[in-house]
């Protein structure tokens, strides 16, 4: 973990943080897709092509760790015509669940990669896999964790407003601000880094265990 913000680690954090955001905002669009908003494909296109989504300043901030961002979604829960706080929710927890998703595939094939032949694959080719495979993971449960916070803008933040009852939404939308300036002391203060050394491999260690079932 001491090696994370090297120089020498950019290449697999920029892959997976790419792999990871593509699959994280496709999951919203689709869903949102499937519960009824049109507007999902008519504005943003259902496409697992991350140049699509990428922001400048958000990408830059791989730099720093795993907390870069990608453009901002506008889900429209009026065209959910059933349950539209219900499906507003589900939307929301798409994208946190699609990147937890990623972390047990990612850990599944880590450990599938020594069953390979050797005799046709170098091994230094296997442990230069592994690297992106390891930063995979990493980037992947950071995202997890981090958008899980109550935070505004994080999906957190939208999930816990649609589970309350429709008297609380207002001090939701009165306090969106404070959320935002917490969420940005976490992305680009020393907190985000003393976040990814610590609450990682707790994070880390977890996962392993469920593999070890």
């Amino acid at each position: 973990m001491t090696s994370y913000f090297h120089l020498e680690t950019l290449l697999p954090r920029l892959v997976a943080f790419l792999i990871a955001m593509t699959v994280h905002d496709a999951s919203h669009l689709f869903t949102a897709w499937l519960l009824g908003d049109r507007s999902a494909r008519e504005h943003y296109k259902l496409s697992l092509n991350p140049l699509a989504r990428l922001d400048a300043l958000g990408l830059a901030m791989v730099l720093f760790g795993p907390y870069g961002w990608s453009k901002s979604l506008t889900i429209r829960k009026e065209h959910f015509q059933k349950y539209p706080r219900l499906y507003h929710t589900l939307v929301y927890a798409a994208g946190p669940l699609s990147n937890l998703l990623l972390v047990f595939f990612f850990w599944w094939l880590y450990f599938y990669l020594p069953a390979w032949d050797t005799g046709k694959i170098e091994n230094f080719s296997i442990e230069m896999w592994k690297v992106y495979i390891q930063y995979g993971i990493i980037v992947n449960v950071m995202l997890v964790l981090i958008h899980i916070l109550p935070l505004y803008p994080l999906d957190g933040w939208h999930i816990v407003r649609g589970l309350l009852p429709a008297q609380k939404q207002g001090w939701f939308q009165r306090n969106e601000r404070y959320g935002l300036l917490l969420v940005l002391i976490l992305l680009i203060t020393p907190i985000g880094q003393w976040a990814l050394e610590h609450v990682y491999p707790v994070a880390a260690q977890a996962v392993m265990n469920v593999f070890s079932l």
